[in-house]
C-alpha cells in the first residue's frame, strides 16, 4: 500500500487526474449550458417560469416547470455532453491501463485491456452480483422495517453497496488484463488465477473497495454540499464550486490511481509466491527421487 502512494505524482497519474476532472468539470458545464437554454419560456412574463433567485433556491416546483414547459425532458442531456462524457471516460479508462503497464513493465495492448473485461464480465459479474444482491437485499429489508436508525443505514448503504459492487467488478477486470499483458498462458490456469487472487483475500478487498467509495463518494458529495450552501446567486460563488468540484475529482482520481497501482502491485507479489511455492514444489521432488537414488544404490551394494 504504500508503495502504490509513492507513484501517485508519475506521467500517467496526471493523466488520469486530468481525463476525471475533464469528464467531471467539462461534460457539468456543457450540461448547465445545455440546460439554459430550458430556462427560457416564451409563454411566461419575462421570458421565464423560474424566480430570479432560483439559483439560490430551486425548489421541486421549478424542476417540474424545467420538465414540462421547457421541454427538458425530451432532450435531457445533448448531443455534445454524451459525446464529451464518453471521450473523457475512454481516457480515463485507458491512462489506468497504461498507469499498471507502464509500473509492471510491459506495454498496454487494446486487446489485453478488451479481453480482460470479457474475462471479468464471465468469472466475476455472476458471483460479485450474488454477494452484492444479497447484501443489497438485506438492507432494503431492514430499511422496510420502519425502524429510523436501520432505515437511514439503507438509505446510505445501499447506493454505496451498488456502487462497490461496480468497484469489485473492476478490481477483477484489472486483475485479469494484468495477467493477460504480462503473459499469461493458458485460458483456463488464467481465469483461476485471476478469480483466486481476488476471493482469496476476501478481507482485504472488501475493505478496501467499500472504504474507497465511501472516501470518494463522500469527497463528492461534500463538494455538492458546500456548493448548495453557497449557492449560485452571483459569478464568484459559481466560481468557487467550480474550484470545489475540481479539488474533490482530482483528490478522487489520485485514490482511483492508487488503487490500480496498489491491484497490480498484488499482482506481482502474488505471482512471485506462486513463482517460489512452485521451485519449492520442484526442489522438494527431486529431493525425494535423489534419496530414492541413494537408497537404491545402496541395496544395490
Amino acid at each position: 500500500m504504500k508503495e502504490a502512494a509513492a507513484g501517485g505524482l508519475a506521467k500517467w497519474s496526471w493523466h488520469l487526474m486530468a481525463a476525471w476532472a475533464a469528464f467531471q468539470l467539462i461534460t457539468g458545464f456543457v450540461w448547465a449550458r445545455h440546460l439554459r437554454g430550458f430556462a427560457g419560456f416564451s409563454s411566461s412574463p419575462g421570458g421565464s417560469a423560474l424566480p430570479n433567485n432560483w439559483g439560490e433556491h430551486l425548489t421541486a416546483r421549478d424542476i417540474w416547470e424545467l420538465m414540462e414547459n421547457g421541454g427538458m425532458k425530451h432532450e435531457p442531456f445533448g448531443s455534445a455532453l454524451s459525446i464529451l462524457a464518453i471521450i473523457c471516460l475512454v481516457w480515463v479508462f485507458w491512462s489506468g491501463w497504461c498507469m499498471q503497464a507502464d509500473l509492471l513493465g510491459f506495454r498496454a495492448r487494446l486487446k489485453h485491456w478488451f479481453l480482460g473485461m470479457l474475462d471479468a464480465i464471465l468469472i466475476g459479474l455472476l458471483p460479485l452480483g450474488i454477494v452484492f444482491g444479497l447484501t443489497r437485499w438485506i438492507m432494503s429489508t431492514l430499511g422496510s422495517t420502519g425502524i429510523q436508525g436501520l432505515g437511514w443505514v439503507a438509505f446510505i448503504g445501499i447506493p454505496l453497496i451498488t456502487m462497490a459492487f461496480f468497484s469489485a467488478l473492476s478490481l477483477q477486470w484489472w486483475l485479469c488484463r494484468v495477467d493477460r499483458g504480462a503473459g499469461s498462458s493458458g485460458l483456463l490456469m488464467h481465469w483461476g488465477r485471476s478469480f483466486l487472487r481476488l476471493w482469496m483475500n476476501p478481507v482485504q478487498w472488501t475493505g478496501l473497495v467499500l472504504g474507497g467509495v465511501a472516501l470518494r463518494a463522500g469527497l463528492a458529495f461534500l463538494a455538492i454540499w458546500i456548493g448548495w450552501q453557497l449557492g449560485g446567486g452571483s459569478a464568484s460563488r459559481v466560481r468557487m464550486f467550480l474550484l470545489l468540484e475540481l479539488f474533490s475529482a482530482v483528490i478522487n482520481a489520485w485514490l482511483l490511481g492508487w488503487f490500480l497501482r496498489l491491484a497490480a502491485l498484488f499482482w506481482r507479489q502474488d505471482e512471485k509466491v506462486r513463482n517460489v511455492r512452485v521451485e519449492l514444489h520442484e526442489a522438494a521432488k527431486m529431493a525425494v527421487i535423489q534419496e530414492t537414488l541413494k537408497i537404491g544404490g545402496n541395496n544395490e551394494i
